[in-house]
């Protein structure tokens, strides 16, 4: 419901994290002119990506078969099949059957650069890898200032030794404010500490979104 209050058509959508596309197929289908661009590393996630777009008649979505990260190049994924969501550049699970894959990574910056094409809207969700994300595209959301929608978990930040408060003041150092949903509107969030259950944030750029702030902020 935020999300729809967020964007719009003629945005281009930056889906970090695509999994079988749930957020892409979502967006797509409430403003079908919005450009999506969708990254998920894993092969055979990948596949599951492509046919669902397929199927949803949705083929206007671009997708990409490589993560996004604060490197380029091929570096080993921690994959469970049975819970593929939990794929990561470390064994978040903790399975000694995990799979081991090799996937490509770049940098958010040498996509924006390299595809002429910046976010809007970013949707990050890599299983505690969020961070490296944000550091491999500071120079586009120093720029661009996109509406950043992450997962932020603790259990999942210590296996990249970093705690979510470091990304927290690493986008308020370029003017971001954090949020959380509630009742439908947005609630500002300092930091996290031991007793917090949200796992879902929202980052809006003080200046630039001004205006949604003003209708998602209760009176």
């Amino acid at each position: 419901k935020i999300i729809g209050k967020l964007v719009g058509p003629d945005l281009v959508i930056f889906d970090i994290g695509a999994n079988f596309g749930w957020y892409s197929l979502v967006c797509s289908k409430m403003f079908s002119d919005m450009q999506i661009y969708a990254f998920e590393p894993i092969p055979a996630t990948f596949n599951y990506l492509k046919k669902n777009i397929i199927l949803n008649n949705c083929e206007s979505i671009k997708i990409f078969n490589h993560g996004l990260s604060n490197e380029t190049g091929l570096i080993d994924f921690y994959f469970y099949p049975e819970l593929s969501g939990n794929a990561s550049l470390t064994n978040v699970s903790g399975r000694k059957d995990v799979q081991i894959i090799p996937c490509a990574v770049k940098k958010l910056d040498e996509f924006v650069e390299e595809n002429n094409v910046h976010p809007d809207f970013i949707k990050c969700d890599v299983e505690g890898a969020e961070f490296l994300v944000f550091q491999g595209g500071y120079e586009t959301i120093k720029k661009y200032k996109p509406i950043i929608f992450s997962e932020m978990l603790r259990k999942w930040a210590a296996k990249f030794n970093y705690h979510p408060n470091q990304i927290i003041n690493f986008l308020k150092d370029l003017g971001y404010r954090c949020f959380i949903p509630h009742n439908g509107q947005l609630k500002e969030f300092f930091e996290m500490d031991e007793n917090t259950v949200e796992t879902n944030f929202f980052f809006l750029h003080k200046e630039k979104h001004h205006g949604q702030l003003q209708k998602l902020l209760p009176l």
